[in-house]
């Protein structure tokens, strides 16, 4: 349906029981027009709608309203013959529908809700007033679009996909997250997250795995893969579980960071690394501090680590440091006791 017209949810209704309609013919093999029990149903429907959209200012919605109630009439004598009897069912379909359709506000709302704590507990910015009038636009599915730049060469771009289940509420399927770098487009990456999977990446983790890095969920250690893509386009997600041996505080440990005595900084190091984050640290080299920059990067079991202007340092040399550090530190502890 044409975007730039005001939706019909009359027209879409109907037409998805038109649909419904069709399907039973052809599974039993009855004509719709001529079965009472399809005419029923047909008619609860069509004064369902009715109820519900009565109050449609759309004018596109009040005609085919029009259309519903003559079409209901028609159905309604062939159904019930007698006056009396087309009163009294009028008056409890009425009363039924009245019913059914505060049912049917508060479920709406219900899910409405669930969705909004869904998309705040993933870290999307709150999108409420976009999402509750695609929801009031009817269809089976749709997409929200979300847009911003990390930084002045840096845009995100997230698509969030919806669809109805089979109880007729909306759910979040899934997101497409895309990456463009403006000085080398060359280098855009995108990845479908399909939501319900063990791990849920936020936002912010989702820029760090799109621009390479590493991030940690449940156990497990996740990075794309740039040099494989499917149909789609999308970067395949690589997986490495404890089971491949990354030992993260270890391999901190072996690099000469500055106060890693404290445990809290070495925690709070740890957890940051884990969102996939590049940090600013300080590490000592011949004796003197130099701030650099560190990543995860499980894959080689080890630390990417670059330098102010960053450009990637090489770790050995840091090894060596720490080495002769921990020597000259085990010398001058057997030194002061051979003098006590």
């Amino acid at each position: 349906m044409n975007e730039q017209f005001p939706i019909n949810r009359v027209e879409i209704e109907f037409s998805q029981w038109k649909a419904r309609e069709e399907r039973f013919s052809t599974l039993f093999s009855i004509t719709p027009a001529d079965n009472k029990s399809l005419l029923a149903e047909k008619l609860r429907q069509f004064e369902r709608i009715r109820a519900k959209y009565k109050s449609s200012k759309n004018i596109e919605e009040q005609h085919s309203l029009r259309i519903l109630k003559m079409e209901s009439r028609r159905i309604s004598k062939q159904l019930y013959p007698g006056l009396i009897s087309r009163i009294l069912r009028k008056i409890i379909i009425a009363s039924q529908n009245q019913i059914s359709i505060r049912d049917d506000i508060k479920k709406a709302d219900k899910n409405f809700q669930s969705l909004q704590q869904q998309l705040q507990r993933f870290g999307f910015p709150d999108m409420s007033e976009k999402l509750k009038t695609r929801i009031e636009k009817e269809h089976e599915k749709f997409s929200l679009p979300l847009s911003y730049y990390i930084n002045e060469k840096e845009k995100i771009h997230h698509n969030l996909s919806f669809s109805k289940n089979a109880e007729g509420s909306f759910e979040l399927e899934g997101y497409t997250s895309s990456l463009h770098n403006n000085d080398a487009p060359e280098e855009n990456r995108q990845h479908y997250f399909k939501n319900g999977q063990e791990y849920n990446f936020k936002p912010h983790e989702v820029y760090n795995l799109l621009s390479g890095r590493s991030v940690h969920h449940n156990e497990s250690w996740f990075q794309l893969d740039f040099n494989d893509k499917d149909a789609a386009g999308n970067n395949h997600l690589k997986e490495f579980r404890n089971g491949y041996g990354y030992d993260l505080e270890k391999t901190l440990k072996a690099v000469p960071l500055k106060a890693t005595s404290n445990q809290f900084e070495i925690e709070k190091l740890k957890n940051t690394l884990k969102q996939g984050d590049r940090v600013s640290v300080v590490l000592v080299k011949n004796g003197r501090e130099h701030p650099f920059y560190i990543e995860a990067n499980p894959q080689f079991k080890s630390l990417t680590i670059y330098d102010q202007h960053l450009r990637k340092a090489q770790l050995t040399v840091f090894k060596k440091d720490a080495d002769t550090e921990q020597k000259q530190s085990v010398k001058r502890a057997i030194k002061s006791k051979i003098q006590q």
